[in-house]
């Protein structure tokens, strides 16, 4: 049975104050703080896959940070080395055209590191698109651009899932890594629940919404049973399972 297999790819970055300084020593009227003065400080990916009856299956939940590995060129590595690992799978972003990906592409300027096949400027290229940046295909020609957060509070996604979007500060503690992890890898999973709003609506065959998310939420829980919000998306799960039974007993 043939299947559509995406990694949901999400990056949180910190602002290098030596950078900054060095920008603003070159233009001291600028108040802007450039992409290039940002590094990588952890990473997360998710993988999922839809077959052509529309079921889902969730592979492994992976995450990176400065904490475990040491700094922003291990960090790095150990992403570009992961996608390399599944050069066959596209990567899921939103809005990382602008942000995520430049700053990765930075990161590998910098420290004389091979790029992955999603990430490697191709002209010409044709077949399947290695990058899909979801934020952009939802701006489509448009001029508005839709925040994240916002697409999923249109979709019912749970405030208290969604309010923990925000940027995060760099950690300093343990504990505040272990946050960041979560927060990362929280970010993977709802990026992936907004792509599943994407391919419903694109008509994409036999996917149905509701059981698709649940199939999402259940796969990373079984991967992260202590996620610090583990009990807020088993919440919304049974939720949405609640609200499929109204409706199978609705239509009997």
């Amino acid at each position: 049975m043939a299947k559509q297999s995406y990694i949901a790819l999400d990056c949180e970055f910190h602002w290098d104050q030596e950078l900054h300084k060095a920008h603003l020593a070159m233009d001291r009227k600028s108040k802007r703080r450039a992409v290039a003065v940002k590094r990588v400080m952890a990473a997360a990916a998710f993988q999922f896959s839809i077959d052509d009856e529309g079921k889902i299956s969730t592979g492994e939940v992976a995450s990176w940070n400065e904490f475990d590995w040491g700094d922003e060129e291990a960090v790095v590595t150990q992403i570009f080395d992961y996608l390399r690992a599944h050069e066959d799978k596209p990567i899921v972003t939103f809005g990382g055209l602008a942000t995520d990906i430049p700053v990765l592409l930075l990161a590998g300027l910098a420290h004389g590191l091979r790029l992955p096949p999603q990430m490697i400027d191709q002209p010409g290229r044709r077949g399947p698109r290695p990058h899909l940046d979801l934020g952009l295909m939802l701006k489509g020609g448009g001029r508005t651009w839709s925040h994240l957060s916002q697409v999923l509070l249109r979709m019912g996604v749970p405030f208290n899932l969604v309010a923990t979007k925000p940027g995060v500060r760099r950690p300093v503690s343990a504990g505040a890594w272990q946050d960041l992890r979560d927060h990362v890898e929280l970010d993977c999973l709802l990026l992936s629940i907004a792509k599943l709003g994407w391919l419903v609506a694109q008509g994409t065959e036999g996917l149905r919404l509701e059981p698709a998310i649940i199939g999402l939420i259940e796969g990373f829980l079984r991967r992260r049973p202590d996620h610090s919000l583990s009990n807020e998306l088993q919440t919304y799960s049974n939720r949405l399972q609640q609200e499929l039974a109204d409706g199978f007993d609705l239509a009997a």
